[in-house]
Protein backbone atom coordinates (compact mmCIF):
# COMPACT_ATOMS: atom_id res chain seq x y z
CA UNK A 1 0.00 0.00 0.00
CA UNK A 2 2.82 2.36 0.91
CA UNK A 3 4.45 1.70 -2.46
CA UNK A 4 1.29 2.73 -4.33
CA UNK A 5 1.07 5.95 -2.31
CA UNK A 6 4.64 6.82 -3.21
CA UNK A 7 3.92 6.21 -6.89
CA UNK A 8 0.83 8.43 -6.70
CA UNK A 9 2.87 11.15 -4.98
CA UNK A 10 5.51 11.10 -7.70
CA UNK A 11 2.96 11.12 -10.53
CA UNK A 12 0.94 13.88 -8.85
CA UNK A 13 4.02 16.02 -8.23
CA UNK A 14 5.34 15.68 -11.80
CA UNK A 15 1.89 16.26 -13.32
CA UNK A 16 1.17 19.22 -11.04
CA UNK A 17 4.50 20.97 -11.61
CA UNK A 18 4.23 20.39 -15.36
CA UNK A 19 0.71 21.82 -15.62
CA UNK A 20 1.61 24.84 -13.50
CA UNK A 21 4.52 25.71 -15.74
CA UNK A 22 2.48 25.08 -18.89
CA UNK A 23 -0.18 27.42 -17.53
CA UNK A 24 2.40 30.22 -17.35
CA UNK A 25 4.10 29.72 -20.71
CA UNK A 26 0.79 29.19 -22.55
CA UNK A 27 -0.97 32.01 -20.68
CA UNK A 28 -3.77 29.61 -19.70
CA UNK A 29 -4.15 30.06 -15.93
CA UNK A 30 -6.91 27.44 -15.67
CA UNK A 31 -4.40 24.78 -16.70
CA UNK A 32 -2.10 25.96 -13.94
CA UNK A 33 -4.91 25.83 -11.38
CA UNK A 34 -5.61 22.20 -12.26
CA UNK A 35 -1.90 21.49 -11.90
CA UNK A 36 -1.97 23.16 -8.49
CA UNK A 37 -4.87 20.93 -7.48
CA UNK A 38 -2.89 17.85 -8.56
CA UNK A 39 0.08 19.06 -6.54
CA UNK A 40 -2.19 19.74 -3.56
CA UNK A 41 -3.56 16.19 -3.79
CA UNK A 42 0.01 14.91 -3.54
CA UNK A 43 0.51 17.01 -0.42
CA UNK A 44 -2.73 15.78 1.14
CA UNK A 45 -1.32 12.24 0.95
CA UNK A 46 1.46 13.33 3.33
CA UNK A 47 1.63 11.61 6.71
CA UNK A 48 1.78 14.92 8.60
CA UNK A 49 -1.51 16.58 9.52
CA UNK A 50 -0.18 20.15 9.22
CA UNK A 51 1.08 19.53 5.69
CA UNK A 52 -2.22 17.92 4.75
CA UNK A 53 -4.17 20.95 5.96
CA UNK A 54 -1.86 23.42 4.20
CA UNK A 55 -2.03 21.62 0.87
CA UNK A 56 -5.77 21.14 1.28
CA UNK A 57 -6.13 24.91 1.66
CA UNK A 58 -3.95 25.51 -1.42
CA UNK A 59 -6.01 23.01 -3.42
CA UNK A 60 -9.27 24.64 -2.29
CA UNK A 61 -8.06 28.08 -3.34
CA UNK A 62 -6.97 26.68 -6.70
CA UNK A 63 -10.40 25.12 -7.23
CA UNK A 64 -12.22 28.38 -6.46
CA UNK A 65 -9.90 30.25 -8.82
CA UNK A 66 -10.41 27.67 -11.60
CA UNK A 67 -14.20 28.08 -11.46
CA UNK A 68 -13.94 31.86 -11.54
CA UNK A 69 -14.27 32.89 -7.89
CA UNK A 70 -10.67 33.92 -7.32
CA UNK A 71 -9.00 37.29 -7.74
CA UNK A 72 -7.32 37.27 -11.21
CA UNK A 73 -4.52 39.52 -9.93
CA UNK A 74 -3.67 36.98 -7.23
CA UNK A 75 -3.74 34.04 -9.66
CA UNK A 76 -0.02 34.02 -10.63
CA UNK A 77 1.05 34.26 -6.99
CA UNK A 78 -1.28 31.41 -6.07
CA UNK A 79 0.12 29.21 -8.85
CA UNK A 80 3.62 29.73 -7.51
CA UNK A 81 2.57 29.14 -3.90
CA UNK A 82 2.90 25.34 -3.79
CA UNK A 83 6.23 25.05 -5.71
CA UNK A 84 7.75 27.78 -3.54
CA UNK A 85 6.36 26.12 -0.41
CA UNK A 86 7.91 22.79 -1.42
CA UNK A 87 11.32 24.40 -1.84
CA UNK A 88 10.89 26.19 1.49
CA UNK A 89 10.16 22.86 3.17
CA UNK A 90 13.26 21.32 1.61
CA UNK A 91 15.36 24.31 2.72
CA UNK A 92 14.04 23.88 6.25
CA UNK A 93 14.52 20.11 6.15
CA UNK A 94 18.22 20.42 5.35
CA UNK A 95 18.86 23.61 7.29
CA UNK A 96 17.37 22.57 10.63
CA UNK A 97 19.62 19.50 10.79
CA UNK A 98 22.65 21.80 10.76
CA UNK A 99 21.67 23.32 14.10
CA UNK A 100 23.62 22.38 17.25
CA UNK A 101 22.49 19.09 18.72
CA UNK A 102 21.26 17.75 15.36
CA UNK A 103 22.83 15.34 12.89
CA UNK A 104 23.13 16.83 9.37
CA UNK A 105 20.67 15.14 7.04
CA UNK A 106 23.26 13.77 4.59
CA UNK A 107 25.38 12.58 7.51
CA UNK A 108 22.35 10.67 8.84
CA UNK A 109 21.83 8.98 5.48
CA UNK A 110 25.54 8.15 5.25
CA UNK A 111 25.53 6.53 8.69
CA UNK A 112 22.34 4.61 7.90
CA UNK A 113 23.99 3.10 4.82
CA UNK A 114 25.62 -0.06 6.20
CA UNK A 115 28.02 -0.25 3.24
CA UNK A 116 29.26 3.32 3.85
CA UNK A 117 32.28 3.68 6.09
CA UNK A 118 32.25 6.29 8.86
CA UNK A 119 35.07 8.74 9.55
CA UNK A 120 35.59 12.40 10.55
CA UNK A 121 36.40 13.23 6.90
CA UNK A 122 33.10 11.76 5.72
CA UNK A 123 31.19 13.56 8.47
CA UNK A 124 32.77 16.89 7.41
CA UNK A 125 31.90 16.23 3.78
CA UNK A 126 28.31 15.23 4.47
CA UNK A 127 27.79 18.27 6.70
CA UNK A 128 29.09 20.52 3.90
CA UNK A 129 26.83 18.82 1.36
CA UNK A 130 23.83 19.30 3.69
CA UNK A 131 24.65 23.02 3.89
CA UNK A 132 24.99 23.24 0.10
CA UNK A 133 21.53 21.71 -0.34
CA UNK A 134 19.99 24.12 2.17
CA UNK A 135 21.64 27.08 0.41
CA UNK A 136 20.53 25.77 -2.99
CA UNK A 137 16.85 25.67 -2.05
CA UNK A 138 17.14 29.06 -0.34
CA UNK A 139 18.54 30.47 -3.61
CA UNK A 140 15.66 28.96 -5.59
CA UNK A 141 13.08 30.49 -3.25
CA UNK A 142 14.75 33.92 -3.18
CA UNK A 143 15.12 34.04 -6.98
CA UNK A 144 11.52 32.97 -7.53
CA UNK A 145 10.13 35.52 -5.07
CA UNK A 146 12.21 38.36 -6.54
CA UNK A 147 11.13 37.54 -10.10
CA UNK A 148 7.47 37.29 -9.07
CA UNK A 149 7.66 40.55 -7.13
CA UNK A 150 9.01 42.19 -10.29
CA UNK A 151 6.11 40.85 -12.34
CA UNK A 152 8.17 38.28 -14.26
CA UNK A 153 5.91 35.32 -13.51
CA UNK A 154 7.04 33.14 -16.47
CA UNK A 155 10.65 33.60 -15.35
CA UNK A 156 9.71 32.72 -11.78
CA UNK A 157 7.96 29.60 -13.06
CA UNK A 158 11.01 28.55 -15.06
CA UNK A 159 13.12 28.81 -11.91
CA UNK A 160 10.87 27.01 -9.42
CA UNK A 161 9.22 24.39 -11.65
CA UNK A 162 11.94 23.58 -14.20
CA UNK A 163 15.38 24.77 -13.11
CA UNK A 164 14.95 23.67 -9.49
CA UNK A 165 14.24 19.96 -10.22
CA UNK A 166 16.89 19.81 -12.96
CA UNK A 167 19.43 21.51 -10.72
CA UNK A 168 18.60 19.13 -7.87
CA UNK A 169 19.28 16.10 -10.06
CA UNK A 170 22.52 17.66 -11.34
CA UNK A 171 23.71 18.49 -7.82
CA UNK A 172 22.89 14.97 -6.62
CA UNK A 173 24.79 13.35 -9.50
CA UNK A 174 27.78 15.69 -9.24
CA UNK A 175 28.20 14.91 -5.56
CA UNK A 176 28.17 11.20 -6.34
CA UNK A 177 30.66 11.76 -9.15
CA UNK A 178 32.98 13.37 -6.59
CA UNK A 179 32.53 10.35 -4.32
CA UNK A 180 33.35 8.07 -7.24
CA UNK A 181 36.72 9.75 -7.74
CA UNK A 182 37.43 9.72 -3.99
CA UNK A 183 37.06 6.01 -3.40
CA UNK A 184 39.93 6.25 -0.92
CA UNK A 185 37.52 8.06 1.43
CA UNK A 186 34.02 6.98 0.46
CA UNK A 187 34.56 3.49 -0.90
CA UNK A 188 32.20 2.32 -3.63
CA UNK A 189 29.71 5.14 -4.32
CA UNK A 190 26.33 4.15 -5.71
CA UNK A 191 23.50 6.45 -6.78
CA UNK A 192 20.92 3.68 -6.56
CA UNK A 193 22.07 2.63 -3.09
CA UNK A 194 21.72 6.23 -1.91
CA UNK A 195 18.21 6.41 -3.36
CA UNK A 196 17.28 3.20 -1.53
CA UNK A 197 18.59 4.68 1.73
CA UNK A 198 16.61 7.91 1.21
CA UNK A 199 13.45 5.92 0.49
CA UNK A 200 13.83 3.76 3.61
CA UNK A 201 11.43 4.91 6.39
CA UNK A 202 13.90 4.02 9.16
CA UNK A 203 16.39 6.55 7.78
CA UNK A 204 13.95 9.35 8.61
CA UNK A 205 12.31 8.41 11.90
CA UNK A 206 14.85 9.78 14.34
CA UNK A 207 15.33 12.95 12.34
CA UNK A 208 11.62 13.69 12.16
CA UNK A 209 11.43 13.50 15.96
CA UNK A 210 14.31 15.98 16.25
CA UNK A 211 12.69 18.43 13.81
Amino acid sequence: MLGYIRIIRVIGAVLGIGLIHYGFISEQPDTGFYGLMALALTGVLSSHLLLRLMFLAIGGLALFSAIGYGDPAAGPYLLLAAPVFINLMLMFLFGVTLLPGHTPLITRFSRFDRLQTSSPAIDRHTRLVTAIWAAYFALVVATTVLLAAGGNFPGASWVVTVSSPIGSVALFLLEHLYRYFRKDIFGQASVFRTLRVIAHPDAWRGMMRDV
